[in-house]
């Protein structure tokens, strides 16, 4: 199990309560949203490391590249 400490955050109470109405678990929901956010900064990281090496991505490999997330829609829409 993953190590864990303990912190205090403010949070608006209307944000709160939105959480609350869907899960029982308001620390892990945001511990979830957190890691999620930290793999999209990571992936971003990589993703601009790859750009500057090897120049930007072109429309047809980023709609390659959304097919692959979203369906095949994604490449007829670029073609």
């Amino acid at each position: 199990m993953a190590r864990t400490k303990k912190v205090t955050i403010t949070l608006p109470v209307e944000l709160l309560e939105s959480m609350r109405s869907h899960t029982d678990n308001v620390s892990g929901y945001l511990t979830e949203l957190a890691e999620r956010a930290e793999r999209r900064r990571l992936l971003r990281e990589e993703l601009d490391h790859y750009q500057d090496e090897f120049g930007a991505f072109t429309d047809m490999e980023m709609a390659e590249a959304r097919a692959l997330l979203h369906g095949d829609e994604e490449i007829r829409r670029a073609a």
